[in-house]
């Protein structure tokens, strides 16, 4: 017993003794007898001055607490006066019974007010670089075996109101808490507000997450969530979107990342994938998979700015999804098992990116089917969707500063499409082959059926200089001729089996400007067709009739005249396509001619000599024939003034300018 009593009093004398030293050190020690020494010490570990102007507060029981009122650590030389970070107050709190026992156990840590100002000077190297003034001059201690990690337990790290700044990006409303270490495991929340110096810009982010570190320079982030909102210039919708995961791993000593499996959510558009890193500090790779659900386009689209483009189809554009495998290293980016859906087209392949500063592309595509038509604007309106007003200074701006001369396209690669319809062609097995690089860019070679025919090209556009030069050498071999000039106006076109050839050159920065310079030549020759909207035949023999003063024809008008042959050349100069031995050839009718073709506003005037085959009374019976108008919208008349000059001239004189000026229209 008095052994007992005796232990009692020795450890009650103990505790007391404890307790008075603390009080002691409570009442007697004032901290703010060490800014010095404090500001010294940094000075010497980092090369930079600590300016505390507001006083220190001690406390010791039940926890040895440090606070610190308002404190500043100075940038280095080259980057202004103000300082690299600074805040309002701060403190920090360890148990005291483990520091009895020489185990240090932070409690709470507390920091409002903080104000971080990253920087980079002229020469790249950040504020945030080179600390440490001078050498080390005393040795560090060596590793104590004690296991024990003075994070766990931790109570807590509280940062309120906080503002970190970089270049143009300035995060702000900062707010950092994390619950209690348990077992290795930080709960952690954030949230703040960003801006990149764009006026009407904002950004918000909020995340929750559980941090651990599993091993030695190894950081799990699991039940990842991140959520926020961005108001873009110009509009005043947020754009919200989430990201999610149930893990992600980082180990920086292998310098590795794995994401089994993450889903994000954009304005309305979701996806999910996989990652995988390696390298990350060094020549990095990554890899991983992503796929896009099923988004609306048109209510996609002016989420980010735009305006929805007007199309022929207004169900076009309703919606696009993929999914892709990808890779990064060695600053390109690979999609292999590329599948992108397009309303109903579906679009399969591989797709390469090297050098991501001047990007080149290399791609392998294959499509099947597209009605290419459907996204063309409305008749007489641009095709392009275009920036909501308030952000078009903004593009044009960009666009002047960085002109697309300056980078020209460079891409290699093939695509391929099953069936394509663009205007009024019907392609199907379309191959071409994409080759550009210096400014440069050529289809070669370019293959297709064309409305039962056989197409091949090879086309080259020169950007080199300041004004585009287009060279084509084209070839279609047995076309379907009633399709491939359809049309839906009322006018006259060829049918049956044609063969053409162009070759040719322009300059120009439209389409337009360049059939005004296109210079070459071409040839056509087509089988076995007709005239169609017009019989010649029928027309003529109205003419025979009246120059033998007989009754016209009772043959029916088939609107439709036949050949065997129709054949032309022309040479073309600016845009302007001569021709001087047009033929039209038939067992019972010849037509000859000559004339020119405006291609930019498809005017024509021909002159030509139609042929019965027949005389009267020993003269052959020709008519010479005008056509004028447009290639949609042909004129034909008889040429009343060259009749007169012919060798029908003396049986015309009484029905030269009556009845023969009725031909070529309503009997």
């Amino acid at each position: 017993m008095r052994a007992g009593k005796l232990l009692a009093f020795v450890v009650g004398g103990l505790i007391a003794a404890v307790a008075v030293v603390l009080l002691a050190v409570w009442l007697l020690v004032n901290p703010n007898h060490y800014k010095d020494k404090i500001a010294a010490a940094v000075k010497e570990a980092t090369g930079r001055d600590l300016i505390l102007p507001g006083d220190i507060k001690l406390s010791v029981f039940p926890w040895v607490a440090l606070e610190l009122g308002p404190a500043s650590l100075g940038n280095p030389p080259g980057f202004g006066a103000q300082p690299f970070v600074s805040f309002r107050h701060a403190a920090i709190r360890a148990r005291l019974l483990p520091l009895m026992h020489e185990r240090l156990d932070i409690g709470r840590v507390e920091i409002d007010g903080l104000d971080l100002r990253l920087q980079k000077n002229a020469q790249g190297k950040g504020n945030w670089e080179g600390f440490g003034g001078s050498e080390q001059k005393t040795a560090l201690p060596t590793a104590s075996t004690d296991s024990h990690n003075p994070l766990d337990g931790l109570a807590g790290l509280q940062v309120t109101h906080a503002r970190v700044s970089y270049q143009n990006v300035t995060l702000e409303n900062f707010n950092l808490e994390t619950a209690p270490f348990l077992d290795g495991v930080v709960p952690i929340s954030i949230r703040f507000d960003a801006n990149r110096g764009v006026p009407t810009e904002h950004a918000s982010v909020e995340m929750k997450v559980d941090f651990s570190s599993p091993g030695p320079k190894s950081y799990r982030l699991a039940a990842l969530t991140l959520v926020g909102q961005v108001s873009l210039a110009g509009d005043n919708r947020p754009i919200r979107w989430n990201l999610s995961t149930p893990r992600l791993d980082l180990d920086v000593g292998a310098q590795t990342l794995a994401v089994p499996t993450f889903e994000l959510a954009v304005a309305g558009a979701q996806m999910n994938g996989t990652l995988q890193g390696t390298k990350l500090f060094g020549d990095r790779s990554v890899a991983g998979s992503l796929s896009l659900a099923p988004v609306v386009v048109r209510e996609f689209i002016p989420r980010w700015g735009f305006t929805s483009p007007q199309t022929r189809d207004p169900r076009a554009f309703s919606q696009v999804s993929g999914a892709t495998k990808f890779t990064y290293g060695g600053n390109a980016l690979r999609f292999d098992e590329l599948k992108l859906t397009l309303d109903d087209t579906h679009v399969q392949g591989t797709l390469e990116v090297d050098n991501l500063e001047a990007p080149a592309f290399k791609f392998a595509l294959t499509a099947d089917k597209m009605d290419a038509d459907r996204y063309l604007p409305p008749e007489g309106e641009s095709s392009q969707p275009v920036a909501a007003a308030e952000n078009r200074a903004a593009a044009s701006a960009a666009t002047a500063a960085t002109p697309a001369e300056s980078r020209p396209l460079e891409a290699e690669g093939t695509f391929a499409i099953g069936a394509l319809h663009l205007s009024r062609l019907e392609m199907t097995n379309l191959r071409l082959t994409l080759a550009a690089k210096d400014g440069i860019a050529r289809l070669y070679p370019l293959q297709a059926t064309v409305d039962g025919g056989r197409y091949s090209g090879d086309v080259t556009l020169d950007r080199r200089g300041s004004v585009p030069v287009l060279n084509v050498d084209e070839h279609l071999s047995g076309a379907d001729m009633a399709t491939l000039l359809a049309t839906k106006a009322k006018s006259i076109h060829l049918s049956g089996k044609g063969n053409f050839n162009v070759k040719a050159s322009a300059r120009g920065a439209t389409g337009n400007a360049m059939l005004k310079t296109l210079t070459g030549h071409l040839d056509a020759y087509v089988t076995e067709g007709a005239v169609e909207g017009i019989d010649l035949g029928y027309e003529l023999g109205r003419a025979e009739a009246l120059i033998k003063r007989e009754d016209a024809p009772a043959t029916q008008n088939t609107n439709r005249t036949k050949f065997d042959a129709f054949k032309t050349t022309a040479d073309i100069v600016n845009g302007v396509a001569q021709t001087k031995d047009l033929t039209i050839s038939s067992q019972v009718l010849r037509v000859t001619g000559q004339g020119s073709t405006q291609l930019a506003n498809q005017a024509i005037d021909f002159q030509l000599l139609a042929d019965t085959l027949r005389t009267t009374q020993g003269v052959p019976i020709q008519i010479p024939v005008k056509v004028t108008g447009t290639t949609s919208n042909p004129v034909i008349r008889p040429d009343i003034e060259a009749l007169a000059r012919g060798q029908l001239r003396q049986k015309l004189q009484d029905v030269l300018h009556d009845k023969l000026k009725g031909l070529f229209g309503k009997p």
